[in-house]
């Protein structure tokens, strides 16, 4: 359960808010305090800019992937308790859930075989660090698996693994064929494997793809896409830049070298932390989305080569970031490049805009969906398939199954 704020405020607390708010729009806040200003400007506004909305993603992901968000001292520490955050709510110091492979292109994975609290609940990971059940290398005879690619949403950021839409998808499955098994010749079951890591970009679903993924002969790949690609490319292309890892792929060479980046580019301070982060920003901003098209045809590309089906699926954060008029440009954008690729595409992103916000998310404060908002992805998913003739047809064939067809794609639902 997730703890609340308690007590009600003190006649003096009463009116101080009011002036702490009207203070922070007349006072220049240093860099490091960017999370601060931008939890007060929510709560002074019901809306959100997307200069705000990028400051938070950096912040959020960047301390969660460091692993010192909610950590004791640290700013968003500070900025929580501005706003009425409990002192419990977040990771506790001592929670270490990934390992840092800095010298990688992936940067960081989930440890394996873990066994942790997260937000007051399980968090635990297979033997090969997915937030999901123990599962075997080798494929069992009869099993449809299905693989997922994804970030912080997919993989269950505060929630139990058994409360994912993953893996609700996984017990639909096993129940429709159950159901629909008398004169059918599908798979006896279906194993859902989620390789999502939470704040991972495109470029590391698609190492992910490469490394990880194929090894479990998948049947179905799923590949999530969300409003924050974009920034969590930049998070994850700034620090390999930062750090000098090796680009691994020509066209995030050639973009990087398009740019012009240059050494004095990635000078860091006595912390490690960029000096002219900004002007990085800037070169590399033109790039993203075409680094995103190559990325996402590499993974479709991967996908022919070993006969294995694509879908898109795009999943929205609960509340105001992702809005209908916030989201409307992102959501076009991976409309295009996945019928770029002749991707199936399922776009969830209207999933949550009925629903009052504070039943589907796991904190006022933090838009990533609660059991429940998982329960409402699930449900908008399972939807899609059953009307996506191609897909619904692989899932549960009715007749013997044909050779498999080479394509990366399951239908045509744009």
């Amino acid at each position: 359960m997730i703890p609340e704020a308690t007590g009600a405020p003190t006649a003096r607390a009463a009116w101080f808010h009011p002036l702490v708010l009207l203070a922070v729009g007349l006072v220049t806040w240093p860099d490091e305090w960017d999370a601060i200003h931008t939890w007060l400007n929510s709560a002074r506004s019901p809306e959100t800019s997307p200069a705000s909305r990028e400051r938070h993603a950096v912040g959020y992901y960047g301390e969660l992937i460091r692993g010192t968000r909610g950590s004791s001292g640290s700013r968003f520490e500070l900025s929580g308790r501005l706003i009425g955050k409990p002192d419990a709510w977040g990771p506790s110091p001592e929670v270490d859930l990934v390992r840092s492979l800095d010298d990688d292109f992936l940067q960081f994975e989930l440890r394996p075989a873990m066994h942790q609290t997260l937000f007051g609940q399980p968090f635990v990971t297979n033997a090969f660090g997915m937030h999901d059940d123990d599962v075997a290398l080798e494929k069992p005879a009869g099993t449809f698996r299905i693989a997922v690619l994804g970030a912080s949403i997919d993989m269950g950021w505060g929630v139990k693994y058994q409360d994912t839409y993953l893996h609700l998808l996984q017990e639909w499955l096993d129940a429709h064929a159950q159901a629909a098994r008398s004169g059918a010749t599908g798979p006896r079951r279906f194993e859902v494997l989620n390789f999502a890591v939470m704040a991972y970009s495109p470029l590391q679903r698609l190492d992910t793809l490469r490394r990880k993924v194929l090894a479990f002969q998948p049947d179905l790949v799923i590949y999530s896409a969300t409003m924050l690609d974009i920034r969590l490319m930049e998070i994850h292309l700034s620090d390999m830049l930062r750090k000098g890892v090796d680009l691994r792929y020509d066209f995030l060479r050639e973009a990087v070298s398009q740019a012009g980046i240059a050494r004095s580019d990635l000078r860091v301070d006595g912390h490690g932390r960029p000096i002219h982060k900004d002007r990085l920003k800037e070169k590399l901003r033109p790039y993203y989305w075409g680094l995103y098209d190559q990325a996402l045809g590499l993974i479709a590309g991967e996908c022919r080569s070993a006969g294995v089906p694509l879908v898109m699926v795009i999943i929205p954060r609960v509340g105001k970031e992702d809005a209908p008029e916030v989201r409307a440009e992102p959501v076009a954008r991976l409309k295009a490049l996945a019928a770029h690729h002749g991707l199936t595409i399922f776009d969830l992103s209207d999933t949550f805009d009925r629903f009052d916000p504070a039943t589907l998310e796991i904190a006022a404060w933090d838009g990533h969906p609660n059991a429940a908002g998982h329960r409402r992805l699930f449900l908008a998913l399972a939807r899609a398939v059953v009307q996506d003739r191609p897909l619904h047809e692989l899932l549960f064939p009715t007749e013997p199954p044909a050779p498999r067809n080479t394509e990366c794609t399951v239908g045509s639902r744009q």
